[in-house]
């Protein structure tokens, strides 16, 4: 089904911002440290691992999964993960792993940025900070080794290019694999690094509130809308996106930028970019009370979605990358 030429496009382009971000022309070690000084305004927590409070494994963890890259939890499992390079090697997005007293295991874990320095989460006084890692300084002197878990990665998209369209991770007889192709042969989505398209990843409300922004041009505003989203990486994009209309927040003034977003929300979401209307679909798990029933009866009834197998549409479940895809597929043609 057709809609309205500038809603198609404003949605396409919110899509390719959707898919993670590809940095085309840009090596993964610096994409790493990119995505390292987005969230260098989060605290230091001890067991953290999101941006509402990090330690320091928690962080290396949370910032490579953001370029598809999987880490152990802890800084001592880190260490085994990659192979070993030298100093005088050190690249941009290299693990640095240092003990705190000689001969001691392995206490602390940073993102080595250039220009003998990294990025890591300190402690409670410090937070996420810039340090050297010079010979005569503190973090120099307790240096164990560094590690490279990239260039395996860079390595492999390289050696096992496929056509457009066709990814790793997405086999030929997975569920979305035509829709999938389809909308990366027209440019709309796109994978990591070429060759993995991360199906079952989720995409966070603050990546949606920078997509919406971007996409519709809402530029940036600084007129905080919520409690929780100060100093957040996403923070302007949000209240831009809210002070439109396009997003809402929680009834306790937050907007929880980290949380993944639910099928239930992309319901309303297509339901306003696109004018859906219909009913019908009656879904066991949604009833007429539900917020957002007519969004989710709309979605049906436009056979954007057809729900579960058991007659469920499970609202409150977090939105695939993949499922996105056969949305998005679905409501454009």
């Amino acid at each position: 089904m057709k809609r309205v030429t500038s809603v198609l496009v404003a949605f396409a382009t919110v899509f390719l911002l959707f898919a993670p971000t590809s940095f085309a022309g840009q090596r993964v070690g610096d994409q790493v440290v990119d995505v390292a000084f987005d969230y260098s305004g989060s605290p230091y927590v001890y067991g953290g691992t999101s941006p509402s409070g990090f330690d320091c494994s928690g962080f290396t963890q949370y910032v490579f999964n953001k370029v598809g890259i999987s880490l152990n939890r802890t800084s001592g499992s880190q260490y085994y993960q990659g192979h070993s390079v030298s100093r005088s090697n050190l690249q941009p997005g290299d693990l640095l792993f240092f003990n705190y007293y000689d001969g001691g295991s392995i206490g602390h874990v940073g993102i080595y940025i250039g220009n003998n320095k990294m990025i890591s989460a300190e402690n409670p006084r410090d937070d996420i900070t810039v340090a050297s890692i010079a010979p005569d300084r503190y973090w120099g002197g307790r240096l164990v080794g560094a590690k490279r878990v990239i260039d395996e990665v860079e390595a492999e998209s390289t050696d096992n290019d496929l056509p457009t369209g066709q990814y790793h991770d997405v086999a030929s007889n997975h569920w979305a694999q035509d829709e999938i192709e389809y909308m990366s042969k027209k440019g709309i989505i796109n994978g990591y690094d070429g060759s993995y398209f991360k199906p079952d990843n989720k995409v966070s409300r603050g990546e949606v509130a920078k997509m919406l922004s971007v996409s519709l041009d809402l530029g940036t505003s600084t007129s905080d809308q919520f409690s929780d989203t100060d100093g957040h990486w996403s923070e302007k994009y949000i209240n831009a996106a809210a002070k439109a209309g396009y997003i809402n927040g929680y009834k306790d003034g937050t907007f929880k930028p980290e949380q993944e977003i639910t099928r239930q929300e992309i319901a309303a979401l297509f339901d306003k970019a696109f004018k859906l209307s219909g009913s019908g679909a009656n879904f066991d798990d949604v009833s007429s009370q539900h917020w957002a029933y007519d969004s989710i009866e709309a979605l049906a009834a436009s056979g954007i979605t057809t729900g579960y197998d058991d007659g469920t549409f499970k609202p409150w479940a977090e939105t695939k990358r993949s499922e996105f895809a056969v949305f998005l597929y679905r409501a454009l043609y």
